[in-house]
């Protein structure tokens, strides 16, 4: 795949109206100092159309093998992100920055320009835990997104993180609530069933366990007919989704994309 954020670069430089944003920058692949120009930088060449998305780090993989710090305790991950969105917030809205932190420092630093969007872009967080991301959520984030889950557990989520918002004193209901799923409109048995098998085989992987899954993929992801697909998004709707992030299972062929343009989401508009 590319490099996230020289192929954002790119699409802001050819795009006019979509709004364009990482999900999400894991914070110890760059300094936050230096992504936080970066991210002023992106939010002036596109008109202020950045949303700025970070998260705590969860492949140790891939840290290990660039040469990247890795925490094992997620408090340490969790304060090291929570490090750089404070460094981020204060270098677009302050002209001099000093901050002294666990893992990141700054002495009299600055960001110039500013960020188009005032008083910074919107700041996305990812993740499902319970006990401390979403505690951050609540304090810093203005939008959280979290993978693929079942209707009736993205809820109880929500329940958790409004817990959370009147602990901090936060109001609940500005922060967006986004979910990213995968997508696939078929009325092909054969396809469906292939496309079946296909993510049991994935979550899988991801879990280190291959174990047939099929029930709860099915549960988990959004796939059928265009009925049924509108259906699951309505279930999202009513559990407090406010955001769907899809991923096109059958990319680069556009036959999803085109139903659900012309079959499913003029029910929601």
């Amino acid at each position: 795949m590319y490099e996230c954020w020289t192929l954002l670069s790119a699409i802001a430089a050819i795009t006019q109206k979509i709004r364009i944003g990482p999900l999400l920058l894991c914070y110890s692949h760059r300094n936050p100092s230096l992504v936080a120009k970066m991210a002023a930088t992106l939010d002036v060449i596109s008109g202020g159309r950045l949303n700025f998305g970070l998260g705590a780090g969860w492949n140790k993989t891939e840290q290990l093998a660039y040469g990247l710090p890795w925490h094992d305790e997620p408090t340490r991950r969790i304060q090291g992100m929570i490090e750089a969105i404070e460094i981020a917030k204060a270098l677009w809205t302050e002209e001099h920055v000093t901050y002294q932190g666990t893992s990141y420092s700054t002495n009299e630093a600055v960001c110039s320009p500013k960020p188009v969007q005032k008083p910074h872009p919107p700041i996305w967080m990812g993740g499902g835990g319970e006990k401390l991301l979403l505690r951050a959520v609540a304090n810093y984030a203005d939008a959280w997104n979290v993978p693929s889950l079942p209707a009736e557990e993205y809820a109880r989520k929500l329940r958790v993180l409004k817990e959370h918002c009147v602990r901090e004193g936060r109001e609940f209901e500005r922060i967006e609530k986004s979910m990213e799923s995968r997508i696939m409109v078929t009325n092909d048995p054969w396809e469906f069933e292939k496309i079946r098998k296909w993510l049991a085989f994935y979550s899988g992987y991801m879990r280190n366990d291959y174990t047939p899954q099929t029930d709860a993929i099915m549960n988990t992801y959004i796939i059928g007919n265009s009925e049924t697909c509108r259906k699951r998004i309505q279930e999202y709707q009513r559990a407090g989704v406010q955001h769907l992030t899809l991923y096109l299972l059958d990319f680069p062929s556009t036959r999803t994309l085109e139903i659900l343009a012309r079959e499913v989401i003029p029910s929601f508009s």
